[in-house]
C-alpha cells in the first residue's frame, strides 16, 4: 500500500510538473518546446486514466464475484492485475475471494447433505410460505406419494385430496391430524403435524405426512385381541360351570327315583347357574358402560367449587379427605357430571388404598403444569400400585381387588380422552399413588 502511495504521488507531481513547464514554455514563446511539454502531458493523463479504469475494472470485478458467487467472471485474478493496484490490496481481495468461495461451498455441500438425507427418509416433507401458501419445496417421498413432481401452492395438493389445503390452512403448530386417504382399492392414514419457523423475515411452516395405517391396524388388532381374551375368559369362566351343571340336572332327571340328597344337590346345581348366569349379565352390563360413554357437554367449570361438591359426597370421611388450597381462578371447560365420576372413582379407589393405613389422608389439589395446562390432583398415603401394574390399571375389566368390576379407570380415562385431556397415575408400592387429570 505504500509503495502503491508513493507511485500516486509521483504521477501527480509529474502532471503538475509538466503542466508548469508547459505553461513556463508557452509563457517564453517557446512553442515547439511547449508543444512536446503537451504531448508528454497528454501521455501522463492517458496513463494515469488507464490506470484508474483498470483499477475501476478490477473493483467491479471483484464485487460481480462476490455478489453472484461467479468467481470465473474473469480469467485473471486479483494478484494477476497486480499492475493496476498494490501487490497487499490484491492479494487481500484474492485471499477474502478465496475464503468466500471456500466458505459458500461448505453451505453448499451442507445444502446437498441435507437435501439428499431429506430425500432419502420415507417422511413426506414440504414446506410453504404461511402468508402466500407457496410451496418452497418437497422431498422425494412427499413428491412419490402425491403423484406431484411440481406443487406451486398448497391448492396443488388438492389433486391428491381435496380436503389436505383445508387440513393444512387450519392446522396449527404442534398439532396432530389424522386424514384417510383412498386411492382406488388402497387406502392410507396420514397424520399431519407442522412446525413453523422464519428464515430472511419471511415465515415459513414445514409439514411432514406419514402414513401410520399399519401402526393403527397393529394397535387396532392387540386391543381386539386384549378384548377377545378377556370377554373369553369371563364368559368361559360363567359357562363352562353352567354346562356341567346342566347336564347333571339332565341326568339326575332322567333317573326314575329322586332322592332327598339328589333333590338338595339339584336345588344347589340351580342356585349356582342362577349364580352364575347373574354374573354373566352383571359383566356384559359393566361392559355396556364401558362402551356407552355419553358424549359430554363442555361448560366452564370452576376448580374449587367442582372439588367442593365432590368432596360433599363424602361427608363421613372428611378427617381422611382435604381440599389442598389453589388460585380459586382455575376453571377447567368439560363436562361437570362426567368429571365428577372420575374424581368419585379415583376417590373411592384412594379410599381403598388406606384402608389399612394407621393415619390415612387424601389430598385433592389442582394448578397448572409447566406447559401451561391445567390439572386436577388426586393423591393418597395408601400401598401403592407396583410398576408392573400400572400398565394395566387402565385396561378394561382388569383389577387387582377381590370385589371390582375393573372399568372404573378404563371408563375415567376414556372420559378424558373425550376432552382431548389425560389420566395418567405416578405411584410406587407402599408410598400411594398420584392420580393425574390433565386438561387441554
Amino acid at each position: 500500500m505504500k509503495q502503491y502511495s508513493k507511485k500516486a504521488i509521483a504521477s501527480i507531481l509529474l502532471v503538475l510538473l509538466t503542466s508548469l513547464v508547459c505553461a513556463f514554455l508557452v509563457a517564453g514563446k517557446f512553442y515547439i518546446s511547449a508543444g512536446i511539454a503537451g504531448i508528454a502531458l497528454l501521455i501522463e493523463a492517458w496513463y494515469l486514466l488507464r490506470q484508474m479504469e483498470r483499477s475501476d475494472r478490477l473493483f467491479r470485478q471483484f464485487v460481480w464475484s462476490v455478489r453472484y458467487s461467479d468467481f470465473l467472471a474473469s480469467g485473471k485474478t486479483p494478484r494477476e492485475n497486480s499492475e493496476a493496484l498494490p501487490r497487499e490490496l490484491t492479494e487481500a481481495m484474492e485471499d477474502a475471494l478465496l475464503y468466500y468461495k471456500k466458505h459458500l461451498q461448505q453451505k453448499e455441500s451442507q445444502l446437498q447433505y441435507f437435501q439428499a438425507l431429506a430425500n432419502h427418509i420415507d417422511l413426506s416433507v414440504f414446506v410453504y410460505s404461511s402468508e402466500t401458501a407457496q410451496i418452497e419445496w418437497m422431498n422425494q417421498a412427499a413428491k412419490i406419494q402425491t403423484g406431484l413432481n411440481f406443487a406451486e401452492t398448497i391448492d396443488d395438493l388438492a389433486a391428491y385430496h381435496p380436503e389436505l389445503p383445508a387440513r393444512l390452512r387450519i392446522l396449527h403448530p404442534g398439532e396432530l391430524s389424522i386424514l384417510q386417504v383412498r386411492r382406488q382399492e388402497d387406502y392410507s392414514q396420514l397424520i399431519l403435524s407442522s412446525m413453523s419457523f422464519v428464515v430472511l423475515n419471511k415465515p415459513l411452516t414445514v409439514v411432514s405426512m406419514k402414513n401410520i395405517r399399519s401402526v393403527l391396524e397393529n394397535k387396532e388388532t392387540e386391543a381386539w385381541q386384549k378384548l377377545i381374551r378377556v370377554l373369553t375368559h369371563e364368559i368361559m369362566n360363567s359357562m363352562t360351570p353352567i354346562v356341567s351343571l346342566s347336564e347333571l340336572l339332565k341326568n339326575k332327571q332322567a333317573s326314575e327315583e329322586i332322592s332327598e340328597e339328589d333333590r338338595e344337590e339339584m336345588n344347589q346345581a340351580i342356585n349356582t347357574i342362577f349364580r352364575r348366569s347373574s354374573g354373566l349379565v352383571r359383566f356384559v352390563e359393566n361392559y355396556r358402560k364401558v362402551t356407552g360413554i355419553p358424549t359430554p357437554v363442555p361448560e366452564i367449570i370452576p376448580v374449587d367449587s367442582l372439588l367442593n361438591s365432590v368432596v360433599l359426597l363424602f361427608r363421613e370421611e372428611t378427617d381422611t379427605i382435604r381440599i389442598l388450597p389453589s388460585s380459586s381462578h382455575l376453571q377447567v371447560i368439560a363436562d361437570k357430571t362426567l368429571i365428577e365420576q372420575i374424581l368419585i372413582n379415583l376417590i373411592k379407589n384412594a379410599l381403598d388404598a388406606t384402608i389399612d393405613c394407621p393415619d390415612p389422608l387424601i389430598e385433592l389439589s389442582a394448578g397448572i403444569n409447566a406447559e401451561g395446562k391445567t390439572f386436577i390432583q388426586v393423591k393418597d398415603n395408601g400401598t401403592g400400585i407396583p410398576a408392573d401394574v400400572q400398565e394395566r390399571i387402565f385396561i378394561p375389566f382388569f383389577t387387582t381387588k377381590p370385589v371390582g368390576s375393573g372399568i372404573g379407570l378404563s371408563v375415567s380415562r376414556q372420559i378424558m380422552y373425550m376432552h382431548k385431556g389425560s389420566l395418567t397415575v405416578i405411584s410406587e408400592a407402599g408410598k400411594g399413588s398420584r392420580f393425574l387429570l390433565t386438561f387441554a
